[in-house]
């Protein structure tokens, strides 16, 4: 991750991985780092976990969960034809952009090239009500209620605080706030057939003698979406990597959605 934040000049990086199958988060990483043993040494902006404190808009990441949404609705199929008017769009008196000039493209392809205006129409689609719906049961705008400190609910308005263009702003990742664990948390009810998580740390809790006071494990907090939308939109994000926007994630012999 600090090759990653170097590369790209960023200001700083967050890493999560988590066992979509259980929520157990298995590794956790937030750079600029900080040692809790040093801390005061340390600038007080460094003493939080940034994977679970800071709130960032999520850009096309939030596609993959409004996609979710369309496909469990059946508002769209992934043959379903979208037009992107050759890269924009007018939307309540501003214009959408799109990295390059698409024209007709399916659902799956829109998704693929990451279209913010294939994104929009797909919204639209599907309505104010039943996005935010669907964000709040996927997990954002509330806390996780993971074994860690510090952790924040993130922004999510609702619907009668939205504005015209809420409706296919927050469709690409704007307007709406989260955090890398909810991203995580998300994504991995995708790759498990729909099943919200409780992500946990901590298995086990034990005595100065090693007895097992405490036993933690997988929690559902709730299906989102069935297994067949999951599913479908999980072989969709492999198109992602194969044939869109995510090649480099690619890893030679593994299947990867992203």
């Amino acid at each position: 991750m600090e090759i990653a934040v170097q590369t790209t000049r960023a200001k700083g990086g967050i890493a999560v991985v988590m066992d979509p199958q259980t929520g157990a988060i298995l590794a956790m990483a937030v750079n600029p780092r900080f040692d809790p043993n040093v801390v005061k040494s340390l600038n007080p902006d460094r003493w939080r976990n940034r994977a679970v404190a800071d709130t960032f808009e999520p850009g096309s990441t939030m596609k993959v969960f409004m996609g979710a949404a369309a496909l469990e609705e059946r508002v769209v199929t992934p043959t379903t034809s979208l037009f992107g008017e050759f890269g924009q769009m007018a939307v309540a008196n501003t214009v959408i952009h799109d990295h390059e000039k698409l024209g007709w493209m399916t659902f799956a392809e829109m998704i693929h090239k990451s279209s913010n205006i294939g994104a929009a129409k797909t919204a639209m689609r599907l309505g104010e009500q039943r996005l935010y719906e669907y964000l709040r049961k996927f997990g954002f705008g509330e806390r996780s209620d993971a074994d860690l400190p510090g952790e924040v609910s993130g922004i999510l308005k609702p619907t009668k605080e939205w504005g015209r263009r809420s409706l296919a702003s927050i469709a690409m990742g704007q307007e709406i706030g989260v955090t890398a664990l909810q991203l995580a948390t998300g994504m991995s009810a995708i790759a498990n057939g729909g099943s919200l998580m409780k992500p946990y740390v901590v298995s086990e809790v034990h005595d100065s003698k090693g007895r097992v006071l405490a036993q933690m494990g997988p929690r559902v907090r709730r299906q989102v979406v069935s297994p067949a939308t999951a599913s479908t939109m999980a072989t969709i994000l492999e198109g992602v990597v194969t044939d869109g926007t995510g090649a480099k994630a690619a890893v030679p012999g593994i299947r990867v959605a992203g």
